[in-house]
């Protein structure tokens, strides 16, 4: 398979993927992007094939996943989703695509096509927020030379759909479209503004209804400080980690003075103590539930015995970041066997 590409950060690059191993990332992305076809499209359908369909029979990277979704019309549509995080521009992104494409067709069985032997609709995305405009050819046509008196309609066809991150237009997509969130923490061009974001997401996210982004986008936002503001984004990715530990004390601590209780030092120090408990719990189950979504209910129950030990948060945030950065269960069992 053509398209193997080294990637210059790959923790960022397995963080950013796990935004689209979410059906609402990839919901949102279509309907923000994919034109007149979004509204054909019965988003209740949306399912990501199994991990194994991509890396047996397509021979992917870790950062390719294909989903499919159902059509009004009772059809299915066949979303293969590339992730392109290089610097550079790949100017044979066609070629792979138009390869990409055959290669779903003829891996599909016989109950995979319609009534007549027809294959189903594949419609290829590339998902790019590199710095640079991306000037590459979205149609295999494009890269074919003119021949003289070519025939028309002999002309190789076969488009892709970009998704340009870092020049979507936001302001145009509703504000709870996880796409054009995405897109304004990738825009923003200093430390501060993302501050400012920041300040919004948790909101934001309530309205969206998809309590496991929350971390997704909290790992994430700490990695592109890191990574694009050098020192000044290293100071404020602490700030904003030591922000959150607080927030749920200090939600309990605001609760109690509305009801007047703040005199009663025992018992204030007993429900933050409380609230501290229940978050852990609830970061455990979140945890156990993702894991079981990527590695499946196996590896989820041998994390069980392991989770329940953990009573730190920065412990079970280490076991977060291991299912992001851990390509098999096998590598990620073995990571938290320390933790």
């Amino acid at each position: 398979m053509p398209g193997k590409q080294r990637s210059e950060n790959p923790k960022h690059d397995a963080s950013y993927k796990n935004f689209f191993t979410h059906h609402r990332t990839v919901a949102d992305t279509l309907r923000a992007a994919a034109g007149d076809i979004a509204q054909h499209l019965e988003f209740a359908t949306l399912e990501q094939m199994p991990a194994s369909f991509v890396t047996e029979h397509l021979g992917q990277r870790h950062t390719d996943m294909l989903w499919r979704i159902g059509t009004v019309g009772g059809d299915w549509v066949y979303i293969f989703i590339l992730l392109e995080f290089q610097s550079t521009v790949d100017r044979r992104m066609a070629l792979r695509m138009m390869d990409y494409t055959a290669t779903i067709w003829l891996r599909l069985g016989k109950k995979d096509l319609g009534p007549g032997g027809e294959y189903p609709y594949v419609l290829p995305v590339v998902i790019y927020n590199g710095e640079r405009r991306w000037t590459a050819a979205t149609d295999i046509g494009d890269l074919v030379g003119a021949v003289p008196g070519e025939p028309l309609g002999y002309r190789p066809r076969l488009r892709y759909l970009l998704v340009e991150v870092r020049t979507q237009d936001s302001a145009s997509l509703p504000q709870e479209n996880v796409l054009a969130m995405i897109a304004r923490f990738e825009q923003a061009p200093t430390a501060g503004v993302l501050e400012e974001l920041v300040g919004s997401l948790g909101t934001r996210l309530e309205v969206v209804g998809e309590p496991e982004l929350n971390p997704v986008f909290w790992t994430w936002i700490e990695l592109v400080l890191t990574l694009r503001h050098g020192s000044t984004g290293e100071r404020l990715r602490r700030t904003l980690r030591k922000r959150r530990e607080e927030r749920g004390t200090m939600t309990l601590i605001e609760r109690a003075r509305k009801w007047g209780e703040e005199r009663d030092r025992l018992w204030l120090q007993k429900g933050i103590e409380q609230e501290r408990q229940a978050s852990i719990q609830r970061e455990r189950e979140l945890v156990h539930r993702m894991v079981g979504r990527r590695f499946g209910p196996r590896t989820a129950q041998q994390l069980l015995p392991i989770l329940g030990t953990l009573s730190d948060q920065e412990d079970i945030a280490l076991i977060a970041d291991a299912l992001i950065e851990c390509e098999t269960a096998a590598e990620f069992l073995a990571r938290v066997q320390g933790v």
